[in-house]
């Protein structure tokens, strides 16, 4: 799996290289200077250096992101880069983005039922590691909130608390233009980084949970 990450990394390395930097920057809400790009990512500052050849390192800031996340916002930016998005725009499912069906089982594993295991009923800790990342609460279900993970893409992630008789269950919608601007293996990527970071935000002074779910 490593191995393939690294193909993969080095491919959406490639074709970020290959494209008009400022372009692609201004396609994605991104800023540019030179060859120093700047996006927000989960609310949070996240600067690249591009390297001038398709065989350098791009130089991720905070260095620490995962190999996982540095390959989404490398596919945000540079994949798919003629296709304008004019921003996060209305909210549907995974299962309504075109050829989803053969993702939809690992979307929902790295996702929705993570989250929906972590909490279950607990909504005043699902709110609370929603609003851990700077969303916002929403009417929907018995608890929702959302907010942007990247410039032009928003989530909600709408719960529905388990009970005796019914498990819990837990829904995330994307912003319609996803499909554009990434591959629909790195949506579900995306969405075990939602179940992930809710995660962790429930185990901090404050949260309630009292299990981590697994990485995505």
């Amino acid at each position: 799996m490593q191995q393939a990450y690294q193909i993969a990394y080095r491919k959406a390395v490639a074709a970020l290289v290959s494209q008009d930097l400022a372009e692609a920057a201004r396609r994605r809400g991104a800023a540019c200077q030179g060859r120093n790009l700047q996006l927000p990512f989960f609310g949070q500052p996240v600067g690249i250096r591009v390297p001038e050849r398709a065989d350098g390192e791009a130089l991720f800031q905070p260095a620490e992101l995962a190999l996982t996340e540095k390959i989404l916002i490398l596919h945000y930016l540079g994949w798919g880069a003629a296709a304008e998005a004019s921003g996060p725009g209305r909210l549907v499912s995974f299962q309504q983005l075109a050829g989803a069906s053969f993702y939809e089982p690992t979307y929902r594993k790295r996702g929705p039922a993570r989250i929906a295991r972590f909490f279950g009923a607990d909504v005043p800790g699902f709110l609370r590691a929603c609003r851990s990342l700077g969303w916002t609460e929403e009417r929907m279900g018995d608890a929702a909130c959302g907010g942007l993970v990247l410039p032009l893409v928003r989530c909600l992630a709408v719960l529905h608390r388990g009970d005796e008789e019914f498990p819990a269950e837990v829904n995330l919608l994307f912003s319609d233009g996803i499909a554009r601007l990434l591959p629909l293996e790195d949506v579900a990527v995306l969405a075990g980084l939602v179940a992930t970071r809710m995660g962790r935000a429930a185990q901090e002074p404050g949260g309630s949970g009292t299990r981590r779910p697994a990485n995505s």
